[in-house]
């Protein structure tokens, strides 16, 4: 009887010692996919694993780094056109312009280029590019 009363307690043991690492490890995948998400711009970018920034991102980053060198307050980018050039394997080239308008109502154009260094993370924040070089030249 004491016999069987071991065996049982000692089969017991390993059931629930599997039930703990099952829940261990269900418990490391489900952090792993938070912190994927958390550090993510959302659901789509949730399971890519090595997205790499393409020509519209690093185009929407060289907007915000020269919105600020420009003097006048109200501007604007074109959309469409820029032309964007890959140098290394992190380094982005964007030259386009910016109008804007003066105080007395004239639209000045600048013409920019941009060297943007991507160092990782989520491409869609200016914290995780460097800005390289910016050169800009108003007509």
């Amino acid at each position: 009887m004491t016999q069987t009363y071991l065996k049982e307690k000692h089969l017991k043991k390993k059931r629930a010692m599997k039930g703990v690492y099952a829940i261990v490890v269900a418990g490391i995948i489900f952090i792993f996919v938070m912190a994927k998400f958390a550090t993510s711009g959302g659901v789509p970018e949730v399971l890519s694993f090595s997205k790499m920034p393409n020509a519209d991102d690093a185009y929407k980053i060289a907007k915000e780094f020269v919105t600020p060198t420009i003097r006048n307050g109200n501007i604007s980018f074109p959309d469409d056109k820029y032309q964007f050039g890959k140098k290394a394997d992190s380094v982005f080239i964007i030259k386009s312009y910016v109008l804007s308008r003066g105080s007395r109502g004239e639209t000045n154009r600048t013409n920019f280029e941009v060297i943007l260094r991507y160092n990782g993370g989520p491409r869609y924040l200016k914290k995780n590019w460097a800005l390289v070089d910016i050169n800009e030249t108003a007509e």
